[in-house]
């Protein structure tokens, strides 16, 4: 059996719209073939295709002395935070080449997300009709990793932010995901020990091959 590709490009720390705008440009161009991007995003509310305005919590003024844009995103789901520290992840795949239903591209992230923390010692696991990756701790459920995607002629885009060592205080000013008192956390809230960047991007490029049955090459 022929091991799909898929094709990674780590764009490093850049504003939203750019990061957008790049998935778009790949995936409108994108012909039967596979691509992840990694980045990080400076301070920014998104609201998915779910997503209300009265879950975030300040009022527009507030949200921008604070350094933050609030954009409204054609992903599912509903407001969350990115900032500098969290690793979101785009997934831009032909699902049918990869033998993925729709409705199952979402518990295949979750299961990558979930084996990746596994390696850290983190304990995570998915919830039903919540979406994302949570970590439950004496019955308190803390959100670690969300997840939003959208598929476009059989194309998925977005994907998932994962917590790696950003300020979660900035999710106080949101209801994340719509969820009242939904608590966060990261890996370095969970694990306390100081995390390479480097090394937390193979370890989850290696869970992406796992979960999707492909070979990762680096562009």
């Amino acid at each position: 059996m022929n091991i799909q590709k898929i094709k990674l490009r780590d764009l490093g720390n850049v504003k939203y719209q750019y990061g957008i705008s790049t998935q778009k440009k790949i995936h409108d161009e994108l012909i039967n073939e596979a691509k992840i991007l990694f980045l990080e995003h400076d301070k920014v509310i998104t609201i998915g295709t779910k997503g209300e305005s009265k879950d975030i919590l300040f009022t527009e003024e507030e949200i921008s002395k604070k350094g933050f844009e609030i954009i409204k995103s054609d992903r599912g789901g509903q407001v969350t935070i990115h900032n500098k520290g969290q690793l979101v992840c785009y997934l831009i795949i032909p699902i049918k080449k990869f033998n993925i239903k729709p409705v199952d591209l979402v518990r295949k992230i979750e299961d990558l997300i979930i084996n990746f923390l596994r390696k850290y010692k983190i304990s995570a696991i998915a919830i039903k009709d919540k979406t994302g990756v949570w970590v439950n701790e004496k019955n308190i459920e803390k959100k670690i990793a969300a997840i939003g995607v959208r598929i476009s002629n059989g194309v998925s885009m977005h994907g998932f932010a994962l917590n790696i060592n950003n300020n979660l205080n900035d999710f106080n000013l949101i209801v994340p995901c719509g969820l009242e008192g939904s608590l966060v956390t990261s890996m370095v809230n969970e694990t306390s020990i100081n995390l390479d960047k480097d090394s937390v991007k193979l370890n989850l490029i290696e869970e992406i091959k796992n979960i999707f049955n492909c070979e990762v090459i680096n562009e």
